[in-house]
């Protein structure tokens, strides 16, 4: 029972990339679901446990690419034990109705990942990793949550149809079909205008966590790249989006790089997006800046949802305990209001990294902008897969939300995400090389920003 447990698990692990075989998540809960079938409740902790543990230690290894094993382990338990709601389920055949039960406890458990602790973690839940499904676009009406739950629900419906239960199985299998055609039914967006947009993957000197020992380098990479590019490109673009941290040193308190920010937007006369840490009154902030020729800059963002131990400490103390790199991190603070780029037509909402998990936060900036971007650096995960599964978590973003999306990071992969979350224009990872397409802006509210939250 322990090993089926386990390997089930891994099944799920093997929906997300570098695997990406989408099709593993409702096979993987269907085991699940047989696994706890009659069980009583130590056994289907025990069950539940195991079967998690094999599916979030894998998913999450990039976490300890270079701070060790231990905050790997105190993820992954956190993780599996919000998952335990499951356990009280008696998925029983004496009480079929249970297993329809199976599907809203799972959404309850991510919705517990990804609001506990500290803003929560919710970057394993199972609609993250359907992007190539053929019924991804759910995630219009309902989001992530409505792509997990017809997941969970697959493997009801699959489950009563292997034990015969052809009542239950037909009836909740025709709900799932009704969803399915919704599909259908809705219509595409479209563009009122386009905006040309060049997004630099500039590199860093060495990737892990001092990516940015040497005051410059990364932002001296970008400049390099971008100059390059520039030089030797017809320049009829509108935007040029860099990266998280592309800009390693105060913009505002460095003259130097003040200047070259300024020459090259003069100088070529197109605006740039930079990734930036500031400090203000002492404190410090993951900035989004819009930065314009003759102007400077225009508009600032700060990042609001900061990621816990890694931009600032909870519980320090116990924390520098379980890992001595909690004393190399200095606390940043977040920001406290939206802040829109606005590039001509373009309205544009700057998701940094982290950010991309939370659901009402990118809500709120959809509801605001017609084109999203990502900024984010993954020079700190190394050559670990976590480049790949946020790029799955983009595509699905631009599913939800009905925007075509730009993601940009240091390292890792870049790309243009089209609103169906096609991806084109893809970077391999950790290349130095400038992405350039002309992207279409959707001004019409999804089905999803509107009720979602409520569904």
């Amino acid at each position: 029972m322990i090993l089926k447990s386990v390997l089930s698990g891994f099944l799920l692990f093997a929906a997300f990339a570098p695997i990406s075989r989408w099709w593993c998540a409702p096979l993987a809960l269907l085991f699940l679901i047989m696994l706890l079938n009659d069980l009583n409740f130590r056994r289907r902790l025990l069950v539940l446990s195991t079967f998690l543990a094999a599916f979030f230690l894998p998913l999450l290894a990039w976490s300890n690419t270079y701070v060790g094993i231990i905050p790997w382990l105190f993820l992954t338990g956190l993780q599996v034990v919000l998952f335990f709601p499951l356990a009280l389920l008696p998925m029983s055949k004496n009480s079929p109705w249970s297993y329809l039960l199976f599907p809203s406890t799972w959404i309850l458990c991510e919705w517990l990942t990804a609001h506990i602790p500290f803003g929560g973690f919710g970057w394993g839940r199972v609609g993250f990793s359907q992007a190539d499904a053929p019924y991804a676009g759910l995630a219009r009406f309902g989001g992530v949550p409505l792509l997990s739950f017809f997941v969970a629900a697959t493997a009801v419906v699959m489950f009563f149809l292997v034990k015969q239960n052809f009542r239950f199985g037909y009836t909740s299998g025709g709900v799932l079909l009704i969803m399915l055609y919704s599909i259908l039914l809705a219509p595409t967006p479209k563009s009122f205008a386009s905006i040309s947009v060049a997004g630099v993957q500039g590199g860093v000197p060495r990737l892990g966590l001092e990516f940015n020992a040497r005051a410059k380098e990364v932002f001296t990479l970008h400049q390099e790249v971008t100059t390059k590019y520039l030089t030797a490109t017809p320049r009829n673009l509108d935007l040029i989006l860099w990266p998280e941290n592309s800009v390693d040193v105060d913009p505002f308190r460095n003259v130097d790089i003040t200047d070259r920010l300024n020459n090259l937007v003069n100088k070529f006369g197109i605006p740039v997006i930079i990734g930036a840490v500031t400090v203000i009154d002492s404190k410090i902030y993951n900035e989004s800046i819009l930065w314009e020729p003759n102007q400077g800059a225009s508009s600032r963002y700060a990042k609001r949802h900061l990621t816990p131990f890694g931009e600032y400490i909870p519980l320090r103390n116990l924390a520098e305990i379980v890992s001595p790199y909690a004393k190399n991190v200095s606390d940043f603070s977040p920001g406290d209001q939206l802040v829109i780029h606005t590039v001509g037509k373009a309205k544009i909402a700057p998701i940094i990294c982290f950010e991309l998990i939370d659901d009402a936060g990118i809500r709120e900036m959809a509801s605001q902008a017609n084109l999203m971007v990502v900024q984010t650096n993954s020079a700190t995960f190394g050559t670990s897969p976590e480049s790949a599964q946020q790029l799955n978590i983009s595509r699905i973003r631009a599913i939800e939300h009905q925007r075509n999306i730009v993601s940009i990071s240091t390292t890792g992969i870049s790309a243009y995400i089209s609103f169906d979350g096609k991806v084109t224009h893809q970077t391999k990872p950790n290349e130095r090389i400038v992405i350039a397409a002309r992207v279409g802006l959707i001004s019409k509210i999804s089905f999803s920003d509107s009720y979602g939250a409520v569904l």
